[in-house]
């Protein structure tokens, strides 16, 4: 492989994107890249500041002040921000649920995709996963992905990863969390209906929005394992 390649992966969420770009990453012994982790950081600190999700000029002046630090460890990406780990709490569901309100906004989209191609340009070559990768941050990467599998399919792995997060807090942080015990009683079917609503939201957005590069490989994953997603894309890359 070349000395420094990009390789984006894109797609709704639940596709598997991002344990896909990150086995990916690891077989190619290259950087990988989560921008939904950075997506959710910057959420996080409006939420614990509380400002507003609509103030376009304060969200955009408070991204460009706060530090987002992104690291691979054992085998997951783990997230600092202001120098605070965060990797757990910017996956609760509070979260997750708004972050789409800071991805809408351009001047916060300009702000984090500077921070994206800047990191490619210290790291050299980088898989990258998201949802405007190919189509915006990097259009003249080598090699771009679309992954895509049925609303059902997608919605019934976000289920699952929730309930492996369930199993693994402890009782203590659910005895200081009350809220947590109605948040891991989701429903597959919740799941599904504000992941169409999510759909939606990311296909209309102006900034950014979710599509398929012209130039980007389609794969279907649904029926997929990870192991199968991640060798069609290696081939397609290495041969």
């Amino acid at each position: 492989m070349e000395d420094k390649v990009i390789i984006t992966i894109d797609g709704p969420a639940g596709a598997g994107k991002s344990t896909v770009a990150a086995r990916l990453a690891e077989k190619l012994q290259i950087a990988y890249l989560d921008t939904g982790a950075m997506y959710r950081a910057v959420t996080l600190a409006a939420l614990e500041k509380a400002i507003p999700l609509d103030d376009q000029a304060a969200l955009t002046e408070m991204v460009r002040q706060c530090q987002v630090e992104l690291t691979w460890q054992f085998g997951q990406t783990r997230v600092r921000l202001d120098g605070r780990e965060v990797t757990e709490a910017i996956r609760e569901p509070k979260v997750t649920d708004q972050a789409h309100k800071l991805a809408r906004l351009p001047g916060v989209r300009q702000q984090l995709v500077a921070r994206q191609q800047r990191i490619a340009e210290q790291v050299g070559s980088l898989v990258t996963e998201g949802r405007d990768q190919g189509t915006v941050v990097f259009p003249e990467a080598k090699f771009k992905f679309y992954l895509d599998a049925t609303p059902q399919c997608r919605a019934r792995r976000r289920w699952e990863q929730l309930q492996q997060q369930k199993k693994r807090q402890t009782q203590e942080a659910r005895g200081e969390d009350p809220s947590r015990r109605e948040e891991d009683d989701i429903s597959y079917e919740q799941i599904l209906a504000a992941q169409q609503l999510r759909d939606r939201r990311d296909a209309t957005r102006q900034a950014g929005p979710l599509k398929a590069p012209a130039d980007a490989i389609v794969i279907d994953t649904t029926g997929m394992s990870v192991d199968q997603v991640v060798e069609s894309l290696a081939r397609k890359i290495i041969g």
